[in-house]
């Protein structure tokens, strides 16, 4: 599944990157969350001893090697992709030889090619992001199986659906999860209570547990106070989508963009428009953040990570919010990996640091200093992931994502979806901001996405 352009947005953590450094560094532009503390210059002395014991643990394991041979490692991650904290404290903790932390930005999978092409330096372990693995899934014979470097005893930590996202058909798993975007429906208590709508997450939940249900819902809700239930028909196109594990193209290479599943997410999106639920705003605009801190928008489908966004947007509205299920089952937007090139050749290592890297500790230091939302399911057990968000009324938010990562549905995604989905999404905007007939719209939709196909 492809975000739609306000989703893509909304993954862009960082605008300026750090440079590529040639000595042991740790530059990170990963940025935290609003209700948790800011990275300090320093990692917190409660980091380090747990990388050490996880750092001892992986070159015990039984799956691991009992000894390391001295080992120069390269990591190229883009920024926000890890913890500041996490990363310094390893590259501090690293006594196996020279650790080199590179944070790029711009175009990381065009460097990462780049590199790729030269046959030139290639690093050790490299971030993928999860718009960018199904085209690296054609690739293989560029990367390391971690199948062969004994990661069986750790797979069970992550979900099953996602670990398919970097799996090749023949069986070969290319990268391990680093973090996941469970979906949820955030709401404004206060603006609910006011429309005589349930507030509890529980109770909102089951008033809205359908699509049907949910437009319901709205249409009480605009009828009471005035207010929309989504931003725009596009983004909610793409919730839909996720939602069914419904793509454009399918593996064998054909068009499904016509589908009766497609159909079904566009008349969907249609008939809500129809309804006066949709606010036709860009996510993410001035527009946006003045319509949900007024109370005009007080409903939002977004992931995990989107709460750092609605924390950044209207953080005078602390207090007031709470998330629960999405209408007719989770979605995932956004996540990305942790990859260990073939051409590297220290892979043992390599697999050593990445269990560091993605274990219960890190992970949850990843959630507080950037919001990005743990693939390990051992880290939901940390601390920092149960404490309650004030943001969030003292609500358990992490519970409520960590329900819909379990029940995930497994997505193809070709790497020709971008480029055959736009045409629809571009179609929807046509609806919402030029009144364009839904049926034409529909049409030209499926001709322009037939032909981005076969333009290759």
């Amino acid at each position: 599944m492809t975000p739609t352009t306000s989703q893509g947005r909304r993954l862009t953590r960082v605008a300026a990157a750090c440079a590529m450094m040639l000595s042991v560094v740790a530059c990170s532009g990963s940025t935290a969350s609003p209700s948790a503390p800011a990275a300090s210059a320093s990692a917190p002395a409660s980091v380090a001893p747990s990388v050490a014991a996880a750092t001892s643990a992986a070159s015990a394991s039984a799956s691991a090697p009992a000894s390391l041979a001295p080992a120069d490692l390269n990591v190229w991650l883009w920024p926000g992709a890890l913890s500041d904290n996490t990363v310094k404290s390893v590259t501090a903790g690293y006594t196996n030889g020279t650790l080199s932390a590179s944070v790029i930005g711009d175009n990381f999978k065009q460097k990462l090619l780049t590199a790729f092409t030269a046959n030139s330096g290639i690093p050790d372990i490299t971030g993928i992001k999860g718009e960018d693995m199904p085209y690296f899934l054609q690739k293989p014979e560029l990367f390391t199986d971690l199948n062969t470097l004994g990661v069986s005893d750790i797979l069970s930590q992550f979900p099953d659906w996602k670990l398919k996202a970097a799996t090749t058909p023949d069986g070969k798993l290319l990268g391990l999860p680093i973090d996941i975007g469970p979906t949820g429906l955030f709401y404004r208590e206060d603006v609910l209570a006011k429309a005589g709508l349930p507030t509890d997450p529980a109770a909102v939940q089951a008033a809205t547990s359908t699509w049907a249900d949910y437009f319901t819902f709205g249409e009480k809700l605009k009828a009471k106070t005035g207010a929309f239930l989504e931003v725009n028909i596009q983004d909610l196109f793409g919730m839909i989508l996720a939602q069914n594990g419904t793509g454009f193209v399918d593996q064998n290479g054909k068009f499904i963009g016509d589908s009766a599943a497609v159909r079904k997410a566009w008349d969907t999106v249609i008939d809500a428009r129809k309804r006066g639920l949709t606010a036709g705003l860009q996510d993410g605009s001035p527009d946006w953040a003045s319509a949900v801190s007024a109370g005009k928008l007080p409903t939002i489908l977004g992931a995990a990570w989107h709460a750092g966004d609605i924390k950044g947007s209207v953080a005078d509205t602390s207090g007031k919010w709470r998330v629960t299920q999405m209408p007719g089952g989770p979605a995932n937007v956004g996540g990305s990996f942790l990859t260990i090139p073939a051409a590297s050749t220290n892979k043992e290592a390599a697999m050593a640091l990445i269990r560091v890297l993605l274990n219960a500790q890190s992970e949850a230091q990843m959630f507080t200093d950037t919001g990005n939302f743990p693939a390990n399911s051992a880290a939901f057990d940390q601390p920092a992931l149960k404490a309650p968000d004030a943001f969030f009324g003292g609500q358990d938010v992490v519970s409520q994502f960590a329900t819909a990562s379990k029940n995930m549905p497994t997505v193809y995604t070709s790497p020709l979806d971008g480029v055959v989905s736009a045409p629809f999404y571009t179609e929807l905007n046509n609806v919402e901001s030029s009144s364009k007939d839904p049926e034409q719209a529909w049409k030209d939709a499926v001709d322009a996405a037939k032909a981005a196909l076969a333009a290759g």
